[in-house]
Formats: C-alpha cells, sequence, structure tokens
C-alpha cells in the first residue's frame, strides 16, 4: 500500500495506491510529481528504511514523484523516484532508481524489485531520458552537466 500524503495544510488528505504500477499510473502529474487524490496539489510518500551501519539508524525519505523509463521489455519497468529530506513541497535532492516487475498476465505476480538481482540495468537512452527530464523540470540545472 502506497499512501500520498497532501502538502497542502489546508487540505491534509491522504491517497491511496494499492500497487507500484497504480502510483506510477494513476497518481503522477505530466513532469512525475505524486497528487493528492482530493485537491489535485503535490503529495509524497513516507519512507523508513533501517541501516545496517548502527543500531536504530534509519533512512527516511520523502518519495515526492517518480520518472517512468520506458524499456523494450515488458516484464521489468524501470522508474526513478524523486526524493527529498522534507515532507513539504520543496526540494528534490536525489533520485532512487528501482523497477517492478509485472508477470501477472503469465500467471505470476507483481514485484517490486530491489534485489535479488540487484538494480536495473538502464540503457544510454533510458539514462538521458531520466537526465532530460530532471532538467525540463528544473529539478536539476543545466550547469550541473558541465565539465568540472
Amino acid at each position: 500500500m502506497w499512501v500520498i500524503r497532501c502538502t497542502d495544510e489546508q487540505c491534509g488528505q491522504v491517497t491511496y495506491a494499492a500497487q507500484i504500477d497504480e502510483l506510477i499510473g494513476q497518481h503522477r502529474d505530466d513532469a512525475g510529481w505524486f497528487l493528492c487524490g482530493l485537491c489535485g496539489k503535490h503529495g509524497y510518500i513516507e519512507k523508513s528504511f533501517a541501516l545496517q551501519e548502527g543500531e536504530g539508524q534509519t533512512w527516511a525519505p520523502f518519495l515526492k514523484g517518480a520518472i517512468k523509463l520506458e524499456y523494450p521489455d515488458d516484464t521489468y519497468r524501470p522508474f526513478a523516484f524523486l526524493v527529498g529530506r522534507t515532507a513539504d513541497d520543496g526540494e528534490v535532492d536525489s533520485v532512487w532508481v528501482s523497477y517492478y516487475k509485472d508477470l501477472r498476465e503469465s500467471g505470476g505476480k507483481l514485484k517490486m524489485g530491489y534485489g535479488p538481482g540487484g538494480p536495473p540495468v538502464l540503457e544510454l537512452e533510458q539514462v538521458a531520458t531520466l537526465v532530460r527530464t530532471l532538467v525540463g523540470t528544473g529539478l536539476m540545472e543545466q550547469s550541473m552537466l558541465e565539465p568540472q
């Protein structure tokens, strides 16, 4: 279950997506931002993961959107979460590349993938699509692409 919380304090509603394909297919705008199902403003998904580095340490990202990365193989569907350090409608400072695998048509299951095969392998065109989208939506400055 994916819970999208509205960033508008006056609305404050939550929207639910049962599966990852529903979240990415039905709960984003054209730029990839997650949306509140009631008011249509931006939303976020709160996550928390225990770290192996030390007891009690966590990584707690706020997922603010997702960019679909088309893939010729219809089974593995890579995408990139837009991640921020705060819940507000502010800055996205990271991209978390992931995928889901959908084998339901052949009697299998829908699975979010982190492994055991590891993260998705992206074709160069998919990387270019990701960068173009980040620049085109203003999340990444063109100057970041200049040689250092």
